[in-house]
């Protein structure tokens, strides 16, 4: 199977995994809680649904495997294979409880073991009928056609930028949220990572930070993707590898902007908020 079939496989797992999530939350079970999954977050039945429909469609369709994903944790399928799939079932399951529609399947593929082997990547968000997806020096797609981050090229002002505001990440989210409000930035928190870098990818957005020590390989290894290949500028480090490995372990801090100078003046205003470079959060946050 080469890449391009991978990248079919993985898109059509991302929609099988999204229509039983909906199907559950339509019949008013899906927001249930079952526990706590692997990444240690509460697990809804939609998550559940969502997580076996997609890897039952995987090993159909290809067998052996290795797993990263947020309920069952990592797991090898077969005899391991040469692919390692990344999923995370339902990003943005807080508004998927609550019946918003920013929520979003998401699938990466890889060769190896790190974020920079990741080849193909699906976020799918099926109450939004958004289906954006990449293929590594390919380009980066939503709904069949190709996209481009784009920004203006001027100052901070106007600019919208997506700030993640996890629980666990306490305050730190809010001190730089008032810093880029001084400089007259129009500030999103959608709650759903994947789903925000996407729309950085398609030009929506300007910029997506996160970077509060608390990040899961899970919710960002296919949109990164799609955000390198639509031309979008990365900073992307690990707590326990550079590049970072892909482990439910591993923590990341992220910045993507749609250009170069823009994640430099964002990462230029963490130093100011924080006192260190963004690089060094792991160093701080231990």
């Amino acid at each position: 199977m080469d890449d391009a079939e991978v990248l079919e496989t993985i898109r059509t797992a991302t929609k099988r995994a999204a229509a039983e999530a909906l199907k559950v939350l339509e019949e008013g079970t899906g927001a249930k809680e079952q526990g706590r999954g692997s990444g240690g977050d509460i697990s809804l039945l939609g998550d559940l649904v969502a997580e076996q429909t997609a890897i039952s469609y995987l090993q159909e369709k290809i067998g052996s495997f290795r797993v990263v994903s947020e309920e069952i944790g990592e797991k090898t399928f077969g005899d391991g294979g040469s692919y390692t799939f990344i999923i995370d079932p339902l990003d943005g399951s807080r508004n998927y409880k609550r019946g918003a529609p920013l929520f979003a399947v998401s699938i990466a593929a890889a060769r190896g073991k790190t974020l920079e082997n990741v080849f193909g990547g699906v976020v799918y968000a099926p109450l939004l009928n958004l289906e954006f997806y990449a293929l590594k020096d390919r380009g980066a797609y939503l709904n069949g056609k190709k996209i481009e981050a784009k920004t203006s090229s001027d100052g901070l002002e106007s600019k919208v930028i997506a700030v993640s505001s996890p629980p666990k990440a306490s305050f730190l989210p809010s001190i730089f949220v008032s810093r880029l409000a001084t400089h007259g930035v129009a500030l999103r928190m959608l709650g759903s990572a994947s789903l925000e870098l996407a729309m950085l990818a398609s030009g929506s957005i300007d910029a997506y930070i996160d970077a509060w020590g608390t990040m899961r390989i899970v919710d960002i290894a296919a949109a990164q993707l799609i955000a390198r290949e639509a031309g979008a500028y990365t900073l992307i480090g690990g707590k326990d590898g550079n590049p970072p490995l892909l482990s439910l372990k591993e923590r990341v801090y992220i910045l993507v902007a749609a250009s170069r100078d823009l994640a430099e003046s964002l990462a230029s205003l963490y130093r100011e908020s924080f006192g260190y470079d963004i690089h060094d959060v792991f160093k701080v946050m231990r």
